[in-house]
């Protein structure tokens, strides 16, 4: 039996752009079978981080026996003022102190967007009518007040309207109800502090507030809290047993050392600058839903509510009890509810696509310039709420290829000690021909069948997308393996498969007429967000033979894309549309010298527009160019080669993106164009020098040297040095 010669492989393999191993380990066909060597990277966003806030002034109104203006923390808040004793804007009285307390609690609020209006009902002697109360809430809701602060121990009841106020016509229901009918329907938010007696809430048990719905839905009752909010002060009243008012009452702080005092009146102000807060943020809601949030978003982290021991039959939950809907939180009535999503339409109604499912996936074309653009900064986003969020989505246009993962593919493919090393093998029959490309686990990674007909070759061939086109100027030059040259191109790079023909027809001696077509796409079983894009192309050219030794092709092509774009995808809010088109000239000479000299060049340029659907509305002007060129001397013991090469490159682009910045208070989606240069601020150059030498019949040394200037087509990107042994003796 003959024996099968070993081989010694060793293979050295360094780069300037990542320091652990490039090479592959192992040698033959043994080690672990990777599931992915293509340096690809799927983009996923992270998910949306805590908007900044926005806020614009809201109008806050708060009733009380009067007030000093310049004993008030923050004056300048102050818009204006209305005394409903004299029907004039001094509310200046004899015991400002309680008025200026609460006022200052509003105003030193850290959202700081609310702006009183102080509306005076008494001359600040302690005694205030209840009528008065209510008709100061009506005047004040009537004055364009978004939020009313009653800082007086909830009355619930309804007495009959005192005889000797001037208003003594307007009943308390009738002043209550301006609170719906209040700013053009959006109503008042209408906030009253519980009382500091330490006991339950009273309600009459005729006629209670809560009968009429409408006015209820947009009260709040403030208690006061100790402890951050883990229990209720023993002075603060509560709502017991009655589940009408727990689901309207909320804590806040009882004691405001800023301010120097303590209460349920205290309390309240803190709640209305919160309602406020929100109403500011999103000016679209009305009272009923801003005071609706602040109830659903309040914190139970109080262990009352692990209890359910209290109330006059032992049974009543005691966080409900004590403490309603729990501390009001303006951070988490200001967060998020539920999902954000980027609008599809011009209603926010109509819904959109999450943030986290709107991505674009950059081809190396793109360089830095599409990710590194402010267009997609300060994007509107829409809750389950419809309130709008500013969200910076520049993160989610990237690019897919990791440019460190593809150097090391592309040494994995020549180290001969990887098992993903390429071997090719060629085989004739007559007027047939076939050829493959393989790794080391035997995957066919490529292959082409030749035929000539007479005057005709037909070519049909199949390749993973991320491999070197079996038909490219490069493959077909003879040129040994080069590092530059491995990682496949950028349009078809992310494809699992390219399948192609091409046919070439003898018009004369010298002249050739060329046709092709290939189609290619993603794994459309693959869970992606991507698995949508397709390509294919058309080409059609001339073949010269301009001499024995050299050849001559020009090429006129047609691109056809679906959502995407010179090899870059999008999804979601980031699609590129459904089909967008790129017509292509190309020009590739190739050179074969009897004395052992050859050599390649390829150009190709490309120019079009492309269509959106979504953030991004149109591409224009649209121009992309590549080129690549070698050369080589072949002595066959020794091989010298020198390529250059610069990848697809868009040279000029105009992206219009739409983005939404907005909403109206109708629900409709405010938007605006926002312009942007897709072309990189760098221009990629690989320069590579190979050599290879057989020092025995046995043995060979291969030396790659690769340098790449603005790697990325990136100015800032500093330049690139890869450097690559192989050495293999066979004994």
């Amino acid at each position: 039996m003959k024996k099968q010669p070993l081989a010694i492989a060793i293979a050295i393999a360094s780069t300037s752009i990542i320091l652990t191993g490039c090479g592959g380990g192992g040698g033959g066909g043994g080690g672990t079978k990777p599931t992915d060597d293509s340096g690809l990277h799927e983009y996923t966003p992270e998910e949306p981080s805590t908007p900044t806030y926005d806020l614009q002034a809201v109008r806050v109104a708060v009733v009380d026996g009067g007030f000093d203006k310049d004993a008030i923390d923050n004056k300048e808040r102050i818009i204006d003022s209305y005394s409903i004793l004299t029907e004039e804007s001094d509310v200046l009285s004899d015991n400002p102190w309680h008025g200026n307390v609460v006022a200052s609690t509003v105003t030193l609020d850290p959202l700081g967007n609310s702006r009183l209006d102080l509306i005076k009902i008494s001359n600040g002697d302690g005694a205030v009518d209840s009528q008065a109360l209510r008709y100061g809430v009506g005047v004040a809701a009537d004055r364009g007040a978004r939020v009313v602060n009653l800082s007086f121990r909830a009355n619930l009841s309804d007495p009959t309207p005192h005889p000797h106020w001037s208003y003594n016509g307007v009943t308390s229901a009738e002043s209550l109800n301006k609170i719906v009918t209040s700013n053009g329907g959006l109503g008042t938010v209408f906030v009253q502090s519980a009382g500091n007696d330490g006991r339950v809430m009273e309600v009459p048990s005729e006629q209670p507030i809560y009968d009429n719905q409408e006015m209820f839905s947009r009260m709040l009752f403030a208690g006061g809290s100790i402890d951050d909010g883990a229990d209720i002060h023993p002075d603060s009243n509560h709502p017991g047993d009655d589940t009408h008012l727990q689901s309207r009452f909320l804590t806040a702080p009882y004691i405001n050392s800023e301010v120097g005092a303590s209460g349920t009146s205290i309390a309240a102000p803190q709640i209305s600058a919160y309602a406020a807060g929100i109403i500011g943020m999103w000016p679209h809601m009305n009272a009923q839903q801003a005071s609706q949030l602040l109830l659903d978003t309040a914190s139970r982290h109080s262990a009352l509510y692990e209890r359910n021991d209290c109330g006059a039959g032992g049974t009543t939950n005691c966080g409900a009890y004590f403490m309603g809907q729990g501390e009001a939180d303006i951070h988490a009535a200001l967060a998020p509810q539920g999902e954000v999503s980027v609008a599809s339409g011009s209603q926010v109604a109509a819904g959109g696509h999450l943030p986290t499912e709107s991505v674009a996936q950059l081809s190396g074309a793109y360089g830095d310039a599409m990710a590194s653009s402010a267009a997609l900064q300060d994007v509107t986003v829409f809750d389950d709420l419809g309130r709008d969020y500013a969200l910076d989505m520049s993160g989610n246009a990237a690019p897919r290829d990791n440019r460190a993962a593809l150097m090391r593919n592309n040494m994995d493919r020549l180290s001969i000690t990887s098992n993903q090393m390429r071997h090719m093998s060629h085989n004739e029959a007559g007027m047939f021909s076939f050829g493959t490309v393989q790794n080391n686990f035997g995957d066919v990674l490529a292959s082409r069948f030749d035929g000539t007909f007479g005057n005709a070759m037909l070519t049909a061939y199949h390749y993973a997308g991320g491999e070197v086109d079996p038909l490219s100027s490069y493959a077909e030059s003879g040129m040994m393996p080069m590092l530059s040259f491995q990682g496949g191109a950028d349009i078809t790079r992310s494809m699992e498969a390219v399948a192609g023909v091409k046919s070439e027809y003898a018009l004369g001696a010298r002249t050739s007429l060329i046709a092709a077509h290939w189609n290619g796409s993603v794994d459309n079983d693959a869970a992606s967000l991507l698995s949508d894009y397709s390509a294919n192309r058309s080409d059609v050219g001339l073949s010269y033979q301009l001499s024995p030794a050299m050849s001559l092709t020009t090429t006129l092509g047609v691109l056809n894309e679906s959502n995407g774009l010179l090899g870059a995808q999008g999804a979601g809010a980031m699609s590129f549309g459904d089909s967008n088109r790129m017509t292509f000239a190309g020009l590739s000479m190739d050179y074969q010298m009897a004395d052992n000299f050859s050599a390649f060049a390829q150009f190709e340029q490309a120019q079009g527009s492309a269509s959106g659907n979504g953030l991004i509305s149109s591409i224009d002007n649209i121009r992309a160019q590549e080129m690549a060129a070698g050369f080589q001397w072949n002595s066959g013991i020794q091989q010298a080669a020198l390529t250059f090469r610069q990848p697809m490159r868009i040279d000029s682009a105009d992206a219009t993106f739409n983005v939404p910045v907005g909403r109206t208070l109708a629900g409709d989606v405010i938007r605006e164009n926002r312009e942007a240069s897709l072309s990189p601020s760098g221009r990629q150059m690989d320069i590579e020098f190979g050599y290879t030498v057989k020092p025995s019949a046995r043995s060979q040394l291969q030396i790659n040297l690769l340098h790449s200037l603005e790697p990325g087509h990136d100015a800032d990107a500093k330049s690139d040095t890869a450097a690559m042994l192989n050495y293999s003796i066979d004994i």
